[in-house]
C-alpha cells in the first residue's frame, strides 16, 4: 500500500512531515511519498518532487510561473495514476492543489482524498466549495470555525484542534533548548520578515528602518531566518543581514519568539503562535499593487491576522499595506513596549480567553487515525 502526500509552502511541509511521522507511530507500513521539503525528507517522506517549487507569493508572481507549474501538476497526475496509491493527503497550497484533485478525479483517481487546511472558502472564493464537497473525502480544517463553515455546507470535515498547540506543549517544546543568549536578553524585540523570498524582499526595507529606530531606543531587534527558506533564498537574506550587522537567529522562530517582548512580522501562522506563547505582536504585510487590488476586491473578512480571526476583534494591530510605514509600526511597537502594566494585563486576559478556542492537543494522531479508518 502507498499514500501520496503534497505540500508547496513551507507551513504544509511541517503538517505533512509531522503527518507522516505520526502514521508511522501509529503503525501504518505504506510507501508514504509525493512533494515536500527539507522537513518532509527528514520524516522520511519518499519525495519525488520539491515542493520549493510552489513557494511563491502575490498574483504576478504565480503568472510567471504557470507552465512550470502546469508541467509539474501534470507529472504527478500521471505518476499517481500509475502508481494508483491508497490515498492522496494534500496540504495548502490551494491555487495548485485544488486544480490537482480535480484532474485526479476526471482522469478516474477513485482512492481517498485529504485536505490538510483546505481552501479558505469562507473568507474569499466560496465557489471552490463545490469542489472541495466533489472530489475531498474529508476535509482537516485548522480551526473550528472552519470547520463549523465547511459542515455547514455539506463538505465532509474533522476538528479536534488546531495542531499547532501540540507543538508548544513540554515533549515537543523544551525552552531548555533556547540560546542563553536570547533567553537572557530582556531588551529583545522579534522581527519576522516572512517564510518566503517573495515576502522578505517587501517587507525587510521596512522593518530594516524599524529595527535602526528601535536600536537607538536601547531595544534590541533580532531578526528571524525562518528554517522553512530554502536554500537560495536563506543565502540572500543571511548575506543581507551579514552586510547591515544585524542580529539574527536562524534557530526555530518560536524560540525567538518565547523570549521577545513583543513581536513584528508578516501575517500568517506566526500569529497564532504569538497568541500560544502569549507575546503581543505588531502584525504588518505587504504586496504589490494588483495583488492588493485582487484581495481587497474579494476577501469577506474584516481581519487578516488569523489570531484575530479567533478574537473576533483586532487582538493585535494589523498594519496592512499603505498602513505599514515605519511610523506606524514603531508607533505600535512603543506603545506596547512602553506602555502601562494594566493595559497589558487586560491584553494578555484577551489571548487567554482567544487561546481556549484553539481546542483540544494531539492532532497529528487524530488526523492519523482518520485518515487510516478511512482507507
Amino acid at each position: 500500500m502507498s499514500i501520496f502526500i503534497s505540500a508547496g509552502e513551507a507551513s504544509g511541509d511541517h503538517y505533512i512531515a509531522l503527518l507522516a511521522k505520526t502514521l508511522r507511530e501509529v503503525g501504518c507500513s505504506a510507501d508514504i511519498w509525493g512533494m515536500g521539503g527539507a522537513e518532509a525528507q527528514e520524516q522520511g517522506v519518499r519525495t519525488e518532487w520539491n515542493g520549493e517549487e510552489l513557494q511563491l507569493m502575490g498574483f504576478t508572481e504565480i503568472l510567471h510561473a504557470i507552465p512550470k507549474i502546469f508541467k509539474l501538476k501534470e507529472e504527478i497526475i500521471a505518476r499517481i495514476m500509475d502508481l494508483n496509491p491508497k490515498a492522496v493527503i494534500v496540504a495548502d497550497s490551494p491555487d495548485f492543489h485544488m486544480r490537482l484533485i480535480s484532474n485526479l478525479r476526471k482522469k478516474g483517481y477513485k482512492g481517498k482524498i485529504f485536505y490538510i487546511s483546505p481552501p479558505t472558502v469562507w473568507a474569499w472564493r466560496s465557489g471552490r466549495i463545490k469542489a472541495l464537497r466533489r472530489d475531498v473525502d474529508l476535509c482537516l480544517p485548522l480551526y473550528e470555525f472552519e470547520h463549523d463553515y465547511l459542515v455547514s455546507n455539506n463538505c465532509a470535515s474533522y476538528w479536534s484542534g488546531a495542531p499547532l498547540l501540540e507543538e508548544f506543549d513540554e515533549k515537543n517544546f523544551n525552552r531548555e533548548d533556547i540560546p542563553r543568549k536570547l533567553a537572557d536578553n530582556t531588551k529583545l524585540v522579534a522581527i519576522l520578515p516572512g517564510s518566503r523570498m517573495g515576502e522578505i524582499k517587501k517587507h525587510m526595507p521596512l522593518l530594516e528602518q524599524v529595527a535602526d529606530e528601535l536600536t537607538k531606543r536601547g531595544w534590541t531587534p533580532v531578526f528571524s531566518v525562518a528554517p522553512g527558506l530554502n536554500k537560495h533564498s536563506k543565502e540572500e537574506l543571511l548575506h543581507r543581514l551579514k552586510l547591515n550587522n544585524r542580529d539574527y537567529y536562524e534557530g526555530p522562530g518560536r524560540h525567538l519568539m518565547s523570549v521577545a517582548k513583543c513581536i513584528i512580522g508578516a501575517s500568517g501562522t506566526t500569529t497564532v503562535e504569538s497568541l500560544i506563547l502569549n507575546c503581543y505582536m505588531i502584525v504588518t504585510y505587504k504586496v504589490n499593487s494588483f495583488s492588493a487590488f485582487v484581495v481587497r476586491a474579494m476577501v469577506r473578512t474584516k481581519f487578516f491576522a488569523m489570531a484575530n480571526l479567533l478574537a473576533g476583534y483586532e487582538l493585535f494591530p494589523e498594519l496592512l499595506q499603505e498602513k505599514a510605514t515605519v511610523e506606524n509600526i514603531l508607533k505600535y511597537t512603543l506603545d506596547w513596549l512602553d506602555g502601562e502594566e494594566k493595559v497589558k494585563k487586560t491584553t494578555y486576559k484577551k489571548m487567554a480567553e482567544t487561546r481556549l478556542k484553539l481546542g483540544k492537543s494531539a492532532v497529528y494522531e487524530s488526523w492519523a487515525h482518520k485518515i487510516l479508518e478511512n482507507i
